[in-house]
């Protein structure tokens, strides 16, 4: 806080180390308040990692608590010929489907065969509509009066959004080009004709459109599964299967099959109780007493955080409702006050009563709100929920402090400043009137002298 004084040139004392013992003294208020802001930080810091443990473990706890988390299932296909997946609605019932791919599903396409021209900026129509005509009698109408080449009449039909097919201009040969037009969708539904084009002959089906077909076992007549596309849905619920390939006659049909993902589903069992037990060591770390020559946590006594490990706990330790102990679901508390998740022990209940096994997660009826993952939720919603959550509040509350502590120690900067100032002015008066005495010392000792 020194600055601008000279040591002392009459009185030999050493002003700037003078002012600064002072000043460390006048500052001692100021000092404290910078001990605290730092403490405040380290209080605040705390709460924060708790909160972000508390997060990780609402975050499982949704995942659990989601309706649709014990719906899991896995496809396996025994042919490269189909790709199987599930979906994350419906049943996803367990089971088995065989059948071959027939069919691909393809997409209509007409092509203009009985004349060419030679340029794609040759005129192909002097007319100046285009049509196409839908299966179902539905006409789409297209203005090619701006340009009539097959250049301008491609662009003209890629630019409509609401045609209904794509153009192309092919050539033949060198020298030899004609108008492909090819339906956007697949299906015997995406038939079409063409009406418009006078330049270059009729136009020929090149590719019929046709939907994707699937034989179901052998039966005589065969049993048929179609869709408009290369992807089948319903066959069983939850199950999507697209085919990629048509089987020949050798081949062996395509087994589809759906089993329950057990793993996937104790992978979320464990991950919420992976989580608790991180917040739980978290909180049990800052909130520790000093003992012998370990230090404390920066929270240690705090009775909301060691009431939020008791309520963890105690998600555990008052069961499922109705339902009663989670141990028959694998979940136990451990002596040294964790949670334990028997994997093998909640596979076999799951395997054995899915529909109870997921009512001690998610309760229903008149246990609703009872199940681990509802419990979990609501308390962990309860810690963390921005400005109402108990975590948010204290960590609101902690930088406010910190805010007005700040500003404290601001307004001690302006009260030292002027402080060091004052002291400054007062030695540099000191001195200045120990020079004016030690001059008036000389001019009398010189009178004394003379008259000697």
């Amino acid at each position: 806080m020194v600055g601008g004084s000279v040591d002392g040139l009459v009185s030999g004392m050493q002003t700037s180390s003078v002012i600064a013992s002072l000043m460390q003294v006048e500052a001692a208020p100021q000092t404290a308040l910078k001990a605290k802001v730092s403490t405040q930080q380290k209080v605040v810091s705390s709460y924060q990692t708790i909160n972000t443990k508390m997060g990780a473990l609402l975050t499982a706890a949704k995942a659990l608590a989601d309706p649709l988390a014990f719906k899991g299932a896995m496809a396996t296909s025994s042919s490269d010929a189909v790709l199987a997946t599930t979906s994350t609605t419906g049943g996803n019932m367990a089971g088995s489907v065989t059948f071959k791919v027939n069919k691909l599903a393809a997409a209509e396409s007409h092509i203009f065969t009985g004349g060419h021209v030679s340029a794609t900026s040759d005129n192909i129509t002097s007319a100046d509509q285009l049509t196409i005509t839908l299966p179902d009698g539905t006409v789409k109408p297209l203005d090619i009066s701006a340009d009539h080449s097959l250049k301008g009449i491609v662009d003209a039909i890629n630019n409509a959004s609401d045609i209904g097919v794509k153009a192309s201009a092919i050539q033949l040969k060198p020298g030899e080009y004609t108008l492909q037009l090819t339906s956007k969708t697949t299906g015997e539904a995406s038939s079409f004709t063409v009406g418009g084009i006078d330049g270059l002959g009729a136009d020929v089906i090149s590719t019929t459109g046709s939907d994707a077909q699937l034989t179901l076992g052998d039966a005589d007549p065969p049993i048929t599964v179609t869709s408009s596309t290369n992807t089948f849905t319903g066959l069983m619920d939850g199950l999507t299967i697209t085919a990629k390939k048509v089987q020949s006659a050798s081949d062996a049909p395509v087994t589809v099959g759906v089993t329950a993902d057990t793993d996937g589903i104790a992978g979320k069992v464990q991950a919420m109780i992976d989580a608790a037990n991180a917040a739980l060591t978290e909180i049990g770390n800052q909130t520790k007493n000093a003992s012998g020559d370990v230090p404390g946590g920066v929270l240690a006594g705090n009775s909301s955080m060691q009431l939020l490990a008791t309520q963890i706990i105690q998600t555990v330790s008052g069961g499922a409702g109705d339902l009663g102990s989670l141990k028959s679901v694998g979940i136990e508390l451990t002596r040294d006050g964790r949670l334990s998740f028997d994997k093998a022990k909640f596979t076999d209940a799951l395997n054995s009563d899915p529909v109870k096994t997921q009512s001690y997660f998610v309760a229903t009826g008149t246990n609703a709100g009872n199940g681990l993952a509802d419990k979990m939720v609501a308390m962990a919603t309860k810690a963390t929920q921005s400005n109402t959550g108990t975590l948010a509040q204290l960590i609101t509350s902690g930088n406010s402090m910190i805010k007005d502590l700040n500003n404290n120690i601001s307004d001690w900067d302006v009260r030292l400043a002027a402080r060091q100032e004052t002291l400054q002015k007062q030695f540099t008066a000191m001195e200045t009137a120990l020079g004016s005495l030690k001059n008036q010392s000389s001019w009398l000792a010189g009178q004394l002298s003379s008259l000697g």
